[in-house]
């Protein structure tokens, strides 16, 4: 048996299946409650920007990613 722990909350995944209850992005494994946060808050800093421009998507979201897995 596997144990695998939500990189941001620290909460222990029971029976992790990658892309049913948890997900891998740059390294990090997400709970599906903190991959929603993730989009969330990625979302609201991006309705700041006064144009969408994927790049500037990609960037804000490395971003907001990397400060919730510290």
């Amino acid at each position: 048996m596997v144990q695998l722990f939500c990189d941001s909350c620290d909460k222990e995944i029971r029976k992790p299946s990658r892309g049913v209850n948890y997900i891998s992005l740059l390294g990090y494994d997400l709970c599906l409650p903190c991959r929603d946060d993730l989009t969330r808050q990625t979302g609201k800093a991006m309705h700041k920007k006064e144009a969408y421009q994927l790049k500037a998507y990609n960037g804000v979201y490395e971003q907001t990613l990397r400060r919730m897995c510290k």
